[in-house]
């Protein structure tokens, strides 16, 4: 037999390879608790003349106790404690390039500067993340031993830290899903009538995934952007509530972009640039955001094994 027609033969006309129509994402971590009512938010800090933003704190409601008095005697002065944290904001900014042979085959929408525009979304969502992560280390109330799995003694211990300094308000804990996935281990050994309640429908759909439930009046997060602590052999998760984190944001102003196309406002802009001469297109995406620690005392960190 001889001229048979073969798929292995039809290299003139046969692609190596083509594009399915669905694209899968690459994996990657995409829980954010930008907006969690648990991190205080200053405000937006567009054209108030200044970078930086100050939070004011007094010592009033039962931060000075009174004390006796002899009758007819006087009392003295108590001076007024204060105190205060700044977050300054800075910009945050991702760029995409490509090219217009690139653009005009593309068979899937990808290169395409509105989907890579709105993808800048995300990509704003995960450095806040990042950069919220990061103040773990700097609490100065911590719990845990290097080397050792998370357990449920290391959740309690967490709490009665934040007890023992009056630390009031609904509590979040933020943890590597390394440490989450120990802390289920460890919850699965306990007896008694200690109860978790997962995660509701409701609740994933406001705020993810990477919500896993409630545990004893504490909502539990897990994130991949939970960094490492002693040269990598641990991770370095915390527990805190309301004023130990604090953030502020601006709204970029609309201007006019390329071609005289209005770049909207918004807290995240895109712009777009051309490249005539390179027939090449930029996508540009700025956010200007700060987060800062404010009172030490109301987070705790949580380092165990990674």
């Amino acid at each position: 037999m001889a001229n048979e027609v073969l798929y292995s033969g039809l290299g003139d006309q046969r692609t190596a390879a083509i594009l399915a129509q669905e694209i899968a994402l690459l994996l990657a971590d995409r829980q954010s608790l930008w907006g969690h009512p648990s991190l205080w938010y200053l405000g937006d800090l567009a054209g108030r003349g200044s970078t930086v933003i100050q939070q004011p704190q007094v010592g009033l409601d039962g931060y000075d106790e009174m004390a006796a008095v002899t009758e007819g005697s006087s009392t003295s002065n108590t001076a007024l404690a204060d105190a205060s944290d700044q977050v300054t904001i800075a910009r945050q900014a991702l760029q995409y390039q490509f090219s217009g042979l690139a653009e005009l085959t593309e068979p899937n929408g990808i290169i395409d500067p509105v989907r890579l525009a709105a993808s800048m979304v995300g990509s704003a969502m995960m450095r806040f993340q990042s950069m919220l992560t990061a103040l773990h280390a700097t609490f100065s109330q911590s719990v845990g031993t290097t080397g050792v799995d998370m357990s449920v003694d290391d959740f309690f211990d967490a709490n009665i830290t934040l007890d023992l300094v009056s630390a009031a308000g609904d509590r979040i804990m933020d943890l590597h899903p390394r440490q989450w996935g120990d802390l289920q281990q460890s919850l699965r050994a306990e007896l008694g009538a200690i109860g978790f309640s997962p995660a509701t429908t409701e609740m994933l759909g406001r705020w993810g995934p990477g919500f896993k439930g409630r545990f004893l009046n504490t909502d539990i997060f897990a994130s991949a952007k939970v960094p490492t602590a002693n040269a990598g052999a641990d991770r370095d998760g915390a527990l805190w509530t309301r004023g130990a984190i604090l953030w502020a944001d601006a709204t970029a102003r609309p201007r006019a972009g390329a071609f005289g196309v209005i770049v909207p406002a918004g807290k995240i802009q895109v712009e777009f640039e051309s490249d005539a001469a390179g027939n090449l297109t930029k996508v540009v995406g700025n956010y200007f955001v700060g987060v800062a620690e404010g009172q030490d005392t109301m987070a705790c960190r949580i380092v165990t094994d990674a």
